[in-house]
């Protein structure tokens, strides 16, 4: 089972390749996966890579009769139309193309975060400043994660005065 952590500052370099820092490169099995990520501009604007076996795990499976739904061709859209597959060269690079760094505001320097069964690229600013304001916040999101993963209803956010 792939589980990456940590948090790791680089460079977009001026050809738009990143290096995937080692740590992360090692905890790959490359006997099992290929070397290579599928990128995916998803949430929060943040550049995911996943593996490709754990992107074809993590793929939501519609039926072909919801297609006739229009969010649900929107999500797919967004989900397969925007990934790309990356492959990692000798030197642990990756090329990010232009129009994901667009889409996720990805400037030179970026933050490179292990997540457990993925790896997120941020701009660091962006980064630096979502993490104080969640360091704040540690408590309630762990008890409301942990309600949402027990299946209960999610507790309430906190009322402010």
């Amino acid at each position: 089972m792939l589980f990456l952590t940590g948090q790791y500052f680089h460079a977009i370099d001026a050809k738009s390749r990143l290096t995937i820092p080692a740590k992360l490169r090692d905890a790959i099995n490359r006997k099992e996966e290929t070397y290579r990520f599928y990128a995916v501009p998803l949430f929060d604007k943040v550049l995911y890579l996943y593996t490709p076996q754990t992107y074809e795990q993590i793929a939501p499976q519609f039926e072909p009769k919801l297609d006739a739904s229009a969010d649900v061709r929107d999500f797919k859209r967004l989900r397969f139309g925007l990934a790309e597959q990356l492959e990692i060269d000798r030197l642990g690079r990756v090329l990010i193309p232009d129009s994901m760094a667009r889409r996720c505001g990805l400037t030179k320097d970026v933050a490179i975060i292990g997540v457990q069964d993925h790896i997120e690229v941020w701009d660091r600013a962006r980064w630096e400043d979502h993490m104080s304001q969640q360091l704040d916040r540690q408590e309630e999101l762990a008890a409301r994660a942990m309600g949402l993963q027990d299946g209960s209803k999610e507790p309430e956010a906190p009322k402010t005065d």
